[in-house]
């Protein structure tokens, strides 16, 4: 039944969509801001999975473009994540990238629900930008969930 609600859960986003900006969508918080990458969260949209993991989307802006491994340039990724916070671990669903115009430079698609269940749960690189923001998600929503109660 847990499964079933998570692969629920990723179908929905799936279906919404993942556009970098949306005009009738609150504010995303800036949850990390350093080495030239600050880090938003779509708290609104952030929803606990039964296992206790959370489905996240992430905006990453960086001051400087970055380039793929086509050498195509960009300064924006959006993510969605399912994310454990004890420990952090994340399994990555699907990254668009974007160009300093909002241009899309690679926009990624969603797995299958049915295969998440076999993806497997990356810990973020120590001492990365990643694993800070990662950090800063479970925070975030665990502040969120506290003061909900």
């Amino acid at each position: 039944m847990k499964r079933l609600s998570a692969v629920a859960t990723i179908a929905a986003i799936a279906l919404t969509g993942i556009a970098p900006a949306a005009g009738a969508q609150a504010a995303w918080p800036i949850i990390y801001s350093q080495n030239g990458v600050k880090v938003a969260l779509d708290t609104a949209g952030a929803e606990r999975n039964p296992d206790g993991s959370y489905i996240t989307r992430t905006r990453w802006d960086y001051s400087t473009p970055r380039r793929l491994e086509s050498k195509r340039p960009y300064t924006q990724m959006t993510e969605v994540a399912l994310v454990k916070c004890t420990p952090v671990r994340i399994k990555r669903l699907t990254e668009s990238f974007y160009a300093e115009n909002g241009a899309v430079v690679r926009e990624g698609s969603m797995p299958d629900p049915s295969h998440v269940q076999y993806m497997s749960w990356d810990r973020p690189k120590l001492r990365s930008d990643g694993a800070r923001a990662f950090a800063n998600v479970c925070s975030t929503l665990s502040r969120r969930a506290r003061a909900r109660r």
